[in-house]
C-alpha cells in the first residue's frame, strides 16, 4: 500500500484524534486537517491556542 502524500499524517486520514486533555480520553476533530483527513500545508493547528481560543471539539 502506497502512502498518499495528501493524507493528514496526524490523524492518518480519519479526521479525528483521541485527546486526553482534561484527564479523560475523548475524540476531537483533527486540528491539522480540520477534520477533512487531507493534509493542508497552509493550516496552522496551533493558531487557536496562541490566540487564546481552544480548537473546537
Amino acid at each position: 500500500m502506497e502512502h498518499d502524500p495528501g493524507t493528514c499524517t496526524a490523524c492518518r486520514g480519519s479526521g479525528e484524534l483521541i485527546s486526553g486533555l482534561g484527564g479523560e480520553e475523548h475524540r476531537v476533530r483533527c486540528p491539522w486537517c480540520d477534520g477533512t483527513g487531507r493534509f493542508d500545508a497552509t493550516r496552522d493547528a496551533q493558531a487557536p491556542a496562541r490566540e487564546g481560543h481552544p480548537a473546537d471539539s
